[in-house]
This record gives C-alpha cells, structure tokens and sequence, in this order.
C-alpha cells in the first residue's frame, strides 16, 4: 500500500515536470553545456598561465575568450530557450530565437548606463541574470504566440517571407512590452531581488540530503531521476559554476559549494548511487555471475555510465540495493561538503566533460591535487557501504546457483 502511494507520488511529480516550459528550460540548459565546457576550457589554461608564469602575454587574450564564451552565458541561454520553444510547439524556432534574445537583451540593458567600460557591459549578458534571463526568454515567446496573427496569407509568397512579415507586429509589441517594463519598474533588478533567497540558500548541505534522496529513489524505481533533478536546480547550480568563475577570472575565490561539478564528481562517482565503488567490488565476488557483470560494465562506470548495473545487475526495484543506492551518496555528499566548506579543498569552478574519469575530473573541476585525494576517498568509502549488502545479495545468488547445479 505504501510502495503504491510512493509511485503514485513520484508520477505526479514526473507530470510536473514534463510541463512545456520545465522541458524546454531542461533542453536548453543542456544546449548551453557546450559552450560552458569551451568557457570553462579558456578558464583552465589561463588558471594554468597565472599559476606557472607561462605565456603571460596571452594571458589578456584567453581571458577575452572566456568572457566572450561563458561569460555570456546568459545570452547563449535566451537562444536556446527561443529554439527550444519553437521547436517544442512545432514553430518556426528562428523567430523565437530573436523574439527571445532582443527581449532578454533589452531587459538586460535598456537600464544600463552605456558610457561603461566593455567588460562590465557584457557582464549584463552574463550569469548575472541568468535567472531573469530564464523567465524573460520563456514569458517573450508565450506572448508572441499569443500575439501571432496572420495578415499576410498570398499563398503565392514564400512561406518563410510570410512567417516575417506575419511576426513583425507581434515582435514590435513584445519587445515594446519588455522595454517599458524593464525600463520604468527595474524588472531584471526585481527578479534579482525576489530570487535571492532561493539562491543564497540553495548552497547548504540540506539541499544535498534532499536532492540526492529524491533522485535515487526515483531512480531506484526505474524513472530517470537526473533529469527530474535537473528541471529544478540545475540552472541553479550551473549558475553556481558560473559565479565562481567569474570570481577567479577575478582573482578572487570561489563561494559556492554546490555548483554542479560537486556532485558530478565527489557524490555521483560512476553514476548515479556512486555506483564505481560497486562495480569495484563486483570484480571480486565469489558469484561467477555477479564477476562477469562487474567485468562487463566497468569501462562503462569509469566513464560515469552505469546503466548496465542499474538494469543488468539490477538495482533497480533490487530490494537488496535500495540501502545502499541511498545512502552511499547522501554519505558522500555530506563529507564532500564537509571537506569544501572547511577549505581542505578548493570549491570547483570549472566544467569537465563528464565521460572523463572521476579523479581527472575532479581535478579538472578544482584545479587542485586534493581532490582527487577526496574522489579516491569517496570511491573507497562507497565500496565499504555497499560491500555488507552485496555479501547478502551474493549468498543469495550462489545458494540458487548451487540448487541449479545440483538440478
């Protein structure tokens, strides 16, 4: 009755989170990862440069291009947002790429005063309003839609001349609408204001608790619970990443903990349920079957792709993984978050792919030695956990082979 509730619960929260606007925020977070990685690539030699005295004359030069890829993060989320919107409701998404970005853009600068210096004037297209980037982006390509009509119908004209001549009057008062209201009522400093509090207290330890319970019981009853997760915080944490950035573009440190690389490579290592460490351990059960398992999906864990074990073992709806699948990345989470906020490590501010292996990764996201000390730990720490319940699993398994044996 209570496993029935459960699922019952997490289906309404999967509905929620298959509403247009959470898709197409989804999506386009994902369009943007690219040009985060390129940003956060320019960001690693520079660090690289500073650190070594090497080439300190291009150092001005990578640091441009940092600024010119994710520093403008939010204006290559505004395109993205306008394609995915017009791709989601079957649109012509070209238009809705500029209905999004010349609303986001006059938002964002229509208040501005220009006789500043180019630097701080892109910042404004930067991670700096992200947030209302979001919802000026989203809100500019709804009421387009509403707004759509067609006053040019000669089926004699190209189609693709009608689709601009019939979106002229619906751009005009669009962009008209977001300038007066950014202009006169300070909309994107509004939006800033309302949305601190999520922000400043989106980087603690209970959101990790949280985040990581809900993600691994979804995942553990068969839904794809990265992406649930990823609808809700992601832009948070990428903003996060962003933030710290820009502080060290700055020479300053980072500040926030949880910008997306900290789960990607101290709490999910191999996967989602920190599922390296069990794969590691699979290659030394005394189960031929549970051994060959281990050797066939190892490569994959070690490239942070770890469905053979979620289907192949399995873990999913495996009552004698549902402990640990939990908890392995709740533990890992916490001492991850311990060893940031105490300074043993520094806070990550760089975006690696996230096929590399977890230690290089690791290191890649910090630039600093220790934490691939942290990842060796966590992983080494994530075989203890699920060691005990494989042993149980593993008697069972040899207990029916020796019946199938005997048959």
């Amino acid at each position: 009755m209570e496993y029935k509730k459960l699922t019952t619960f997490l289906s309404n929260i999967e509905k929620i989170t298959n509403y247009p606007f959470i898709i197409i925020l989804r999506n386009s977070m994902i369009n943007v990862v690219p040009i985060i990685i390129v940003g956060s690539f320019f960001l690693l030699i520079l660090v690289f440069f500073r650190q070594f005295g090497f080439f300190q004359e291009y150092t001005e030069f990578i640091k441009k291009l940092y600024l010119l890829t994710m520093g403008l993060v939010s204006l290559y989320l505004s395109a993205a947002i306008g394609y995915n919107y017009g791709q989601y409701y079957k649109k012509e998404s070209s238009i809705f790429v500029l209905v999004s970005l010349s609303s986001f853009v006059v938002s964002a600068l229509i208040y501005q005063d220009w006789t500043i210096n180019a630097k701080e004037f892109l910042s404004f297209l930067g991670v700096k309003n992200m947030f209302s980037c979001v919802i000026i982006s989203l809100v500019s390509c709804y009421l387009f839609t509403k707004l759509e009509i067609n006053i040019f119908k000669d089926k004699s004209i190209p189609s693709y001349v009608l689709i601009s001549l019939n979106s002229i009057i619906p751009f005009f008062l669009v962009v008209f609408f977001v300038a007066v209201l950014s202009h006169f009522f300070y909309f994107n400093e509004f939006i800033l204001i309302l949305l601190k509090p999520f922000e400043n207290y989106g980087d603690n330890i209970v959101v990790v608790w949280i985040t990581n319970l809900f993600l691994h019981l979804t995942n553990f009853l068969g839904i794809h619970g990265i992406s649930l997760i990823n609808s809700v915080f992601l832009s948070l944490w990428q903003k996060y990443l962003a933030v710290n950035a820009d502080l060290v573009i700055n020479h300053k440190d980072p500040i926030y903990i949880t910008a997306y690389p900290f789960f990607q490579w101290f709490v999910w290592i191999g996967g989602a349920g920190a599922t390296l460490g069990l794969n590691i351990a699979l290659l030394f059960s005394k189960s031929s079957h549970l051994r060959n398992i281990g050797k066939s999906s190892i490569i994959f864990s070690f490239f942070n792709i770890n469905e053979p074990l979620l289907f192949g073992l399995p873990i999913v709806l495996n009552p004698y993984f549902l402990a640990p699948f939990i908890i392995t990345p709740l533990i890992l989470g916490t001492v991850s978050f311990l060893f940031f906020l105490l300074g043993f490590v520094n806070k990550p501010y760089i975006e690696a792919p996230w096929m590399f292996p977890s230690p290089i990764g690791a290191f890649l996201s910090t630039t600093d030695i220790r934490a691939i000390l942290l990842n060796l730990l966590n992983i080494f720490l994530s075989v203890i956990i699920y060691l005990p319940f494989l042993k149980i699993y593993e008697k069972k398994l040899i207990a029916e082979e020796g019946k199938q044996d005997k048959e």
